[in-house]
């Protein structure tokens, strides 16, 4: 912990209170590594690298330049030439293809050649073969020139021999996924936001690679239904550590809060280097990694009381902070608008910590809630939104109903042209969230608005394409019971009356058969009293009266012999 002034009492007291708050240890996940090393390079660099770690590890040079370098003798590992073009995998279990591969000087050369190993030790001119490789276990991109970088990698690089523990970042429940129904795609905010490519599409839902994962908690913070959650800590001890923070410094006299959220890398240095000098009402949260922060937890923070929440991150974050800067605009919009202030959210970025003090006082705090909340957090991710939002608003310095908001919010509700619905429910079968259900006993379309998380799936599904999302956030629906959005008479069977259908739906099938198709016109068009009935009754007029739905139209008789023997004698 920092050294602060003495005389900020309130913000000892909130410090020691999230210092005496502990928290779970995640799950993890085990990676093994036989210290097998691809070392792809050029020239003496390469085999320089390969040298300095042939002692500690099993090792492959692959030179990218040809035969334009002579190779020594008596050399422990293999040499080969080719260039490495792609790599999948993960640390302890990594492919890397080669083209142009040559097992020896002169030798016959192919592409496509695949070398399996646990680590990647790249010193070529050639782009890194991952996205966000510097977070990639066991791929070292370096420079050759710069010596320090590569004799850093090379000590690394050297000690990656085991069984190594690493945490299971993520939590995720298939179960929650809105990616995609029936091959028909949905929601991709968590594909949109991994920097490390560790989540693909698996069918209808996405897969995680807790081998690749890096922990940005980017994936966490954007998914709309909590199917994805931080496990470093979880949701509930995250939000539980920050409402023991903040109380404690209200409960002890302190006022206009700012809440500072930085991680470990970033934000701990820099806190630590200003000491004394932080202002007394800036409390700092720290946490496993920044852009795991999601909308509840600035929701949670205004709800209790402070003036802001304060984002710290780099001038220029390696991976980027899109997800982030998405998330604190939502947050900025309906903080605005229920009378926190525009300046209630923001991302802060520095890297000195002169730079973190002048933007802070940049930065004026907004409104606190003249009557915060002490409500604890209890439950799983999608439900501890919801109800932060609540309370939110309950206790917001001007509460308003109806707050619009930007594209790609997690909250909505949907538009249906009623006279274009023919109450088929596909959308109904498509809603992840069960937002839109059908009615028990009648034709009816209905909508609930806090369970929707605007995915899109109904509206992509739709085959008279007459749903549309609008992004907001309506209080009193949330509080509302379920709306009916169309609902008609049923179709009573026209032989036994039971309901069934509706009837829009089969006066519109049965005027476009009459008198269009063979099997509904001329002697057959009695045969449209089936699409009126229900489908027990159907299936016993159709057995009764032997009707074969494959026959088709009578075919003309195919001519014969006698035929032509016939025509013959005529002529």
């Amino acid at each position: 912990m920092p050294i602060f002034a003495m005389d900020d009492q309130p913000r000892q007291s909130a410090l020691a209170a999230l210092s005496a708050r502990a928290v779970s240890a995640p799950p993890l996940v085990t990676l093994s590594s036989n210290g097998v090393v691809l070392v792809h390079g050029a020239g003496a660099a390469a085999i320089a690298a390969g040298l300095a770690l042939s002692d500690r590890l099993d090792v492959t040079v692959v030179l990218s330049d040809g035969n334009a370098v002579e190779i020594p003798g008596g050399l422990a590992f293999p040499v080969v030439h080719g260039r490495v073009v792609s790599a999948s995998g993960h640390f302890g279990a990594y492919e890397a293809v080669l083209d142009g591969f040559a097992a020896t000087r002169g030798g016959p050369v192919r592409d496509g050649a695949v070398s399996r190993c646990d680590l990647i030790l790249d010193l070529s001119d050639a782009p890194a073969l991952f996205p966000a490789f510097e977070a990639r276990d066991g791929y070292f991109k370096i420079d050759p020139a710069d010596g320090v970088a590569l004799a850093r990698a090379l000590e690394e690089a050297g000690e990656l021999v085991g069984e190594f523990d690493k945490p299971k970042y993520i939590d995720f429940h298939p179960e929650l996924c809105a990616h995609s129904r029936s091959s028909i795609k949905g929601c991709t905010q968590c594909l949109d936001a991994c920097a490390m490519e560790a989540i693909t599409p698996l069918g209808d839902v996405v897969s995680i690679d807790a081998m690749v994962c890096a922990g940005c908690g980017n994936c966490a913070a954007v998914c709309p239904t909590g199917a994805a959650s931080y496990t470093v800590p979880t949701i509930d001890e995250q939000l539980g550590r920050l409402r023991a923070m903040i109380l404690a410094f209200r409960d002890s006299g302190g006022t206009d809060a700012i809440v500072l959220i930085h991680d470990v890398t970033v934000g701990r240095p820099l806190i630590q280097a200003i000491g004394a000098e932080l202002p007394a009402t800036v409390l700092p949260f720290e946490v496993n990694e920044i852009k795991q922060i999601g909308i509840e937890v600035i929701a949670a923070a205004l709800a209790y009381g402070v003036s802001g929440v304060r984002l710290l991150t780099r001038r220029a974050p390696k991976n980027g902070i899109a997800a982030l800067s998405g998330t604190v605009a939502i947050a900025t919009t309906f903080a605005a608008a229920l009378g926190y202030g525009a300046e209630a959210c923001a991302i802060v970025q520095a890297d000195a910590p002169e730079q973190l003090l002048a933007a802070l006082a940049a930065l004026p705090g907004g409104v606190p809630s003249p009557q915060p909340s002490r409500f604890a957090p209890v439950g799983a991710k999608r439900g501890l939104l919801e109800f932060s939002l609540r309370t939110m608003h309950e206790v917001a310095p001007a509460p308003v109903a109806l707050v619009p908001l930007p594209a790609g919010s997690p909250f909505g509700t949907v538009l249906v042209e009623t006279e274009g619905c023919t109450l088929c429910h596909s959308c109904v079968s498509a809603c992840p969230t069960g937002a839109l259900s059908a009615g028990e006993d009648r034709p009816m379309l209905r909508f609930s608005q806090n369970a929707c998380v605007q995915c899109g799936l109904c509206a992509a599904t739709c085959p008279e394409d007459v749903i549309t999302l609008r992004p907001q956030l309506d209080f009193a629906a949330w509080n509302a019971p379920r709306v009916t959005l169309k609902e008609e008479e049923p179709y009573p069977c026209v032989r036994c009356a039971k309901p069934f259908g509706t009837r829009s739906t089969i006066e519109r099938v049965v005027a476009k058969l009459e008198g269009s198709h063979w099997m509904f016109s001329g002697e057959n068009a009695r045969r449209l009293d089936a699409i009126r009935m229900c489908e027990a009754c159907r299936v016993e007029s159709a057995l009764n009266e032997g009707f074969d739905p494959y026959a088709g139209p009578a075919r003309e008789r195919p001519r014969t012999a006698a035929d032509y023997a016939v025509l013959d004698d005529e002529a």
